[in-house]
């Protein structure tokens, strides 16, 4: 009798050592899911805020790209009105391909407040002697009146 009872509470003991076990891995396995997923959260926020300045960054570069073939055009075009020869390089074509300007579906996800209606215009180079017509159409409205003619 005393060995039943004995062989009854050595089973009782194993199956409750069992029961701990399994509740301790249990407790540590939740432990260990929602690191995961805290980790998991983390990546995908970051990879949201990546995206997002990636798109800040491509639509500044089709502004900038655009800007570019617009100075081109414009020195090209005050070139030939002068009769000055300008050497203006052209807007490579992978930039071109890359960027191709302000499209037409960048003008329609941005408000036309955020598009500028044209770059600032950068100095001419102090070596470079342009006609004054050139000069004129370079400067800004506020330094036109300071031109001397």
């Amino acid at each position: 009798m005393t060995s039943n009872r004995l062989s009854a509470r050595k089973s009782r003991m194993k199956r409750q050592q069992h029961v701990d076990d399994l509740t301790a891995e249990a407790e540590r396995l939740r432990r260990e899911n929602e690191a995961m997923r805290a980790a998991v959260g983390g990546a995908a926020e970051q990879g949201r805020a990546l995206e997002r300045e990636n798109r800040v960054l491509a639509a500044h570069a089709r502004q900038l790209c655009a800007a570019l073939m617009l100075r081109n055009s414009q020195l090209r075009l005050l070139g030939a009105v002068a009769g000055v020869t300008l050497d203006v390089p052209g807007v490579p074509d992978h930039l071109v391909q890359l960027y191709g300007g302000l499209g037409l579906g960048l003008q329609m996800q941005m408000p036309a407040s955020a598009m500028p209606l044209s770059p600032p215009t950068p100095p001419p180079p102090p070596d470079l002697e342009l006609p004054l017509e050139i000069q004129m159409l370079l400067q800004n409205d506020d330094a036109v009146g300071m031109l001397e003619f």
